[in-house]
């Protein structure tokens, strides 16, 4: 096709972000999963409360429990789920299917078709209670709210909805915000800056769901499979999207029941009722050496680690013999807890709270776990 690039100079690997119809690149050293950003003014984000006990039968529920919040027919309507960032409440995204269709039109044509699609204002951190964290870019403006859900919108219009929400308290990243909000800005909302540091992270929210899913290709083998079914175990364990997001470029999007058929399918003797996380942890030792030691320390995180909710896992950065989580917990007392259930599994690992934002958050106490092989640390 004439005036195309040559796929030597479109690296799919890297962060990129859709603006006016096209894709331009933001970072092409991006440690993270390939991601696009879109423009959070095309989808509605919020978060919802989907008391199911499955995350199969939430995704089914989802477009009635938001049926209310959208002034659209459903059938037009694309409804894709994120992160849980409280019991069985998740951010969820609601975008047309006539503008995902153009999306993936524009991901294909620039050779990105397994990237995920990301709303740009989620790329924000999470705020403390009662506060908005703003980034004013132009004459834009990206709000992400406490709850987890976020927004953009013209900057001028940011004061009056700022005043229509109870003038939270605005901690700020990038150009600086009107006069009008001045009022409203935390001064120690600079230490919101190191946020912005590219580190490998799971999206809060990937709209490639559903039939806008993207096909990743690659054809595990048994020990390969085993390993990414460990690897989901681990995010099932501690509370996060879901099991059907995984961590890194060696794990793909599988739902619940397909990742359980999968387990099966390598390893017969796992039964239908056996739980999924200790099902996957009993099979791996089988696999023998084929089985990373990324994925060996996963594993054995998943099983010391406390039960699902108790941790709320935020990103993972992996270097070799060792492994920083970012995690969000109840309280100080529940992130001692953890880091002593790691020590006690023959682990080494440290915790301490994160020093962006030390405070009570939506979602927990935000926190930091560096985690090594016994004796490595």
């Amino acid at each position: 096709m004439l005036g195309r690039p040559a796929r030597s100079n479109l690296p799919s690997r890297g962060l990129w972000r859709i603006v006016d119809d096209r894709i331009i690149a933001v970072d092409r050293s991006y440690a993270g999963p390939t991601t696009v950003l879109v423009p959070s003014e095309d989808v509605l984000t919020l978060t919802v409360d989907l008391p199911f006990p499955t995350r199969a039968q939430r995704l089914a529920n989802l477009a009635y429990a938001l049926e209310d919040a959208v002034g659209e027919p459903l059938a037009t309507l694309h409804f894709a789920l994120g992160m849980e960032v409280a019991p069985r409440r998740h951010i969820a995204g609601v975008v047309r299917h006539a503008r995902m269709q153009s999306w993936i039109a524009l991901l294909a044509e620039a050779e990105l078709e397994a990237s995920i699609l990301l709303p740009d204002a989620l790329t924000l951190p999470m705020p403390s209670p009662g506060a908005w964290v703003v980034k004013a870019e132009a004459d834009r403006a990206l709000v992400r709210t406490d709850n987890g859900a976020g927004f953009a919108l013209p900057l001028s219009a940011i004061d009056a909805a700022w005043t229509a929400a109870g003038k939270p308290r605005l901690q700020t990243v990038g150009d600086p915000l009107p006069e009008a909000l001045a009022d409203g800005v935390e001064h120690e909302a600079a230490l919101l800056g190191s946020m912005g540091e590219t580190v490998a992270v799971l999206p809060p929210l990937d709209l490639r769901q559903g039939p806008w899913a993207a096909t990743r290709s690659g054809g595990p083998s048994v020990a390969r499979t085993l390993a990414l079914v460990a690897g989901i175990g681990v995010l099932a364990h501690i509370g996060i999207l879901g099991i059907d997001t995984l961590l890194l470029h060696s794990m793909a999007e599988k739902k619940e029941a397909e990742t359980r058929t999968l387990l099966q399918s390598v390893a017969p003797q796992i039964a239908a009722e056996d739980d999924l996380i200790a099902a996957a942890g009993r099979v791996l030792p089988s696999a023998g050496g084929g089985v990373r030691p990324f994925t060996r320390l996963l594993a054995q995180t998943s099983g010391a680690l406390p039960g699902a909710g108790a941790v709320a896992f935020n990103s993972a950065v992996y270097a070799p013999g060792s492994l920083d989580l970012g995690v969000a917990v109840s309280d100080a007392a529940t992130l001692d807890r953890a880091v002593a259930a790691l020590n006690a599994s023959g682990l080494t690992a440290t915790g301490a709270p994160a020093a962006v934002d030390a405070t009570q958050a939506t979602n927990g106490l935000n926190a930091t776990i560096q985690i090594t092989p016994g004796g490595a640390g």
